[in-house]
């Protein structure tokens, strides 16, 4: 029987609990839930109670889909509070005639991993970037190669402990128990970046309701990552204060008439707006509504562009930028992002996932998509989540001691 995998992807507008099976080098989807997300803000719980109630939702949806419980899944982590480093570690070969082995490797990334960090702050992520024999020989996997001397160098992802805490209560509290956090931009790009991409050097740009989250990836591995407080949820504020309309209105005027480019929107095309007038509603040039969309859009992507040129590697990007996430929806953004970033742009969908495509191969769930994958290459927690199962351990012997 095939091995399923759960996924829940935790956002600032939705919900998302997914069920899949691997399906040879891809996910089959077999069963998803998705619900408006409550409680969560720029990407980090703000009410455990509403967050708790959402992912009930989301997974009674999918559980109901599956015919089957949810008993434990991967789940999304991010928002600003999230940062990063590059770090190095080193071993001596045990027996460098034979070659490096595993135990040498575990050891070199221990050393890598080990900082000293605030206590309020925790590993979340221990990525390898490349290794070195005897100080000068550059490889990717230096298992059974011969050397005296092995160095790794790492991308440590650290996030504040409280806010991973927050997290696995609310998954801890629908009875599930978490197989691994994973940062939501790491599990947006295993969904839609190629090795050759992630080779060549690419910004993997994740534009969701509360954040933008963002993973550079050179020479096959992840070199920086970051995230924004900003995102689709920042462009319906601005609508709603530019229209004088309420949030879900403006939210609908969005989806329905937001463009990124000025001059494709028909000139004199009008839309008719409801708002807080004594009529109920007014109709306004659709060019208003591409402007206030088209000018917060261009900040994002500046603020984007101020981060890759801190991370001093927006010159190796041969492959550009890679843009996800709900945000990523809006008819122009590739062409707007490559004017302001000066460098090709391009939407991309989750990749090796079938089965329910017309829900899950949007844009929108690159995350959820890429947690499924995420999932399959990692059947059992691996070192980097060690901290998270005791965690989630920790959550439930505390939960019992709380009120409420």
């Amino acid at each position: 029987m095939r091995r399923s995998v759960a996924a829940i992807d935790i956002g600032s507008t939705k919900v998302a609990a997914l069920v899949g099976v691997p399906d040879g080098g891809a996910v089959r989807v077999v069963s998803a839930g998705v619900v408006a997300s409550s409680g969560v803000d720029r990407g980090i719980v703000a009410d455990l109670r509403a967050v708790t109630e959402s992912v009930a939702e989301a997974v009674r949806l999918v559980e109901r889909g599956a015919g089957a419980r949810v008993d434990r899944a991967y789940v999304s982590v991010g928002g600003p509070h999230i940062l990063s480093h590059n770090a190095r570690g080193e071993a001596a070969v045990s027996r460098p005639l034979r070659g490096v082995e595993a135990e040498d490797v575990d050891r070199a990334l221990a050393e890598a991993r080990t900082v000293s960090l605030p206590p309020e702050r925790q590993v979340l992520h221990v990525v390898p970037r490349g290794y070195w024999l005897d100080g000068n020989v550059q490889v990717r996997d230096p298992i059974g190669m011969a050397a005296y001397r092995l160095e790794a160098e790492v991308h440590v992802v650290t996030a504040l402990a409280s806010s991973v805490r927050n997290v696995v209560r609310c998954i801890d509290d629908v009875g599930i128990e978490v197989a691994g956090l994973i940062l939501s931009s790491l599990a947006s790009g295993e969904a839609t970046l190629t090795e050759s991409e992630r080779d060549m050097g690419i910004a993997l740009v994740d534009i969701g309701g509360g954040t933008t989250d963002i993973a550079v990836y050179l020479n096959g591995g992840v070199w920086h990552t970051a995230a924004i407080p900003t995102g689709g949820n920042h462009i319906t504020g601005d609508l709603a204060v530019g229209l004088h309309c309420p949030i879900e209105v403006a939210e609908d005027v969005k989806l329905r008439f937001g463009h990124c480019r000025p001059a494709e929107v028909e000139a004199g095309e009008r839309v008719r707006v409801p708002g807080f007038n004594r009529n109920g509603s007014c109709e306004i040039p659709r060019g208003a509504v591409v402007e206030i969309v088209e000018a917060r859009v261009e900040e994002i992507f500046s603020i984007v562009l101020r981060e890759l040129r801190r991370s001093s590697y927006d010159g190796l990007l041969s492959a550009g930028v890679a843009l996800c996430g709900g945000t990523a929806n809006l008819p122009g953004i590739a062409e707007l992002g490559a004017e302001v970033l000066g460098m090709p742009v391009r939407v991309l969908t989750p990749q090796r996932v079938e089965g329910l495509i017309d829900v899950v191969g949007e844009p929108a769930h690159a995350t959820g998509a890429g947690l499924l994958l995420w999932g399959m290459r990692r059947p059992e927690p691996t070192d980097e989540l060690v901290d998270v199962g005791l965690l989630g351990k920790m959550g439930r012997v505390l939960r019992g001691l709380l009120p409420g």
